[in-house]
């Protein structure tokens, strides 16, 4: 998309509105203020009373509907959750390959179908949330805070007679900003000059930060990420910068290299006495999942796929012996050659 196209955005985000095509006047729908927010709340617990005790569902309860008919069971999360493990590696990969042209184009590619299957398995739990209590009173909330933003060119205030609210939100749905649009804006010019004049004047849009609209917030955001790339003493180049899913990939690595950082840190405060630290092994009692998980990933690559070829031979066999681990026999047969070429030597 050409540079006009997002600045049509830019001055969109500026100005807090989005005009109607659907009209023969000149209409705007304004981002709602804080009062107009506040308020939509509670139209929102009204339309949920209302729902609730006209016998709609609650989102909980429609987790067996779905499940019943085939539309969402657990193993959709699960695929889900590892897609997004598959996004992140490509994601990698793009950072460690942004300077090969053909692999990366290969990998953008992977990436837009895994972002697709992704969606396909998360959104499928969400399938009937329009038919919720909450889908019904979030509904009722839109469309309450689209009657009180709709304004003419002078400003002043629609006949809700005159145009079908639900068009308009539909409308405004269809033209939420996403997060690659707001990137390209926050670390381009205009925004770029605006953003970084406004440091030593004033608030770019020229107001206090709980006056800001939605997607205002969302850019000013945007820009301080990216002010922190640039800024950081391990930047990378700017044309990894200025790629959304190399730049996702070098933040990923350094995520993983700062969690590998803490949890070194973590193993040497756990095993500080030096009777543990000169083990070859330490094992970890794990109140919860959670706790398990981060004792897990306390362990380098090379633990992780002992651990995981142990728990494979383990569910294979039934049950075993630590001397039949095949880890362990490895190691036991490494200590008895070395001994034996140690004794030829006469150490």
């Amino acid at each position: 998309m050409d540079k006009i196209y997002y600045e049509s955005i830019l001055y969109r985000i500026i100005r807090g509105r989005l005009r109607l095509p659907f009209s023969d006047s000149v209409l705007y729908l304004y981002e709602p203020s804080n009062e107009v927010l506040e308020e939509s709340f509670e139209v929102y617990n009204k339309a949920y009373e209302d729902a609730y005790f006209g016998g709609v569902p609650i989102k909980d309860e429609l987790k067996e509907i779905l499940f019943d008919n085939d539309m969402w069971s657990p193993e959709d999360d699960q695929k889900a959750d590892e897609t997004e493990k598959e996004i992140e590696r490509l994601k990698i990969e793009c950072y460690n390959n942004y300077y090969k042209p053909h692999v990366l184009k290969s990998l953008k590619l992977s990436i837009k179908l895994a972002e697709r299957l992704f969606s396909k398995h998360k959104s499928r739990i969400h399938s009937l949330d329009h038919a919720s209590c909450e889908g019904a009173a979030s509904l009722a909330r839109s469309i309450w805070i689209v009657s009180q933003t709709i304004r003419n060119a002078d400003g002043g205030f629609v006949s809700q007679d005159s145009i079908p609210l639900t068009k308009v939100l539909e409308y405004y749905n269809s033209k939420t900003i996403s997060s690659s649009e707001f990137r390209y804006i926050a670390r381009k010019d205009p925004f770029r000059s605006m953003w970084n004049i406004s440091k030593k004047n004033s608030n770019v849009f020229g107001c206090s930060s709980v006056e800001l609209t939605k997607d205002q917030r969302s850019l000013c955001q945007f820009a301080v990420m990216y002010d922190n790339v640039y800024e950081s003493s391990e930047a990378p180049d700017d044309e990894v910068i200025q790629d959304d899913d190399c730049l996702d990939g070098w933040f990923i690595v350094k995520r993983k290299e700062y969690e590998k950082d803490k949890n070194k840190k973590e193993i040497e405060r756990l095993i500080g006495n030096s009777k543990i630290a000169n083990s070859d092994e330490v094992f970890l009692m794990a109140k919860d999942k959670h706790t398990a998980e981060k004792i897990k990933n306390m362990n380098s690559d090379m633990g992780k796929q002992i651990i995981e070829q142990r728990s494979q031979q383990i569910a294979e066999k039934g049950s075993l012996k630590f001397s039949e681990l095949q880890d362990v026999q490895q190691d036991l047969k490494m200590q008895t050659r070395t001994m034996a070429i140690n004794k030829i030597k006469g150490k």
